[in-house]
């Protein structure tokens, strides 16, 4: 059975990515972000995140060596889906604000 949460935390990892100085944010900074949204995942989580981002053209991952460190930054796609000025299947709509 699929996690009902991922569209959520995928919207929000997009999110503050985008808002965040360099428009990048580290593995760990991401998985503070989803504990401030009350979305309490492991860093393997995170990281499986970031990967199903990365595989779909939303963020570039840059891995650092064998240390576990992942920095995600956005792409125009992702930015576009952030805002939502683009709407992408298994990513929530950004919340109206």
């Amino acid at each position: 059975m699929d996690n009902i949460f991922l569209p959520g935390r995928r919207i929000i990892v997009l999110q503050g990515i985008e808002q965040a100085a360099g428009r990048e944010l580290s593995n760990e900074m991401i998985q503070r972000l989803l504990h401030a949204h009350v979305h309490n995942c492991s860093i393997s989580e995170v990281n499986d995140l970031i990967a199903w981002l990365e595989n779909r053209g939303y963020v570039r991952a840059v891995r650092m060596g064998d240390s576990g460190f992942i920095t995600a930054h956005i792409t125009r796609a992702g930015i576009d889906v952030a805002k939502g000025y683009a709407r992408a299947e298994g990513i929530d709509p950004p919340p109206e604000e």
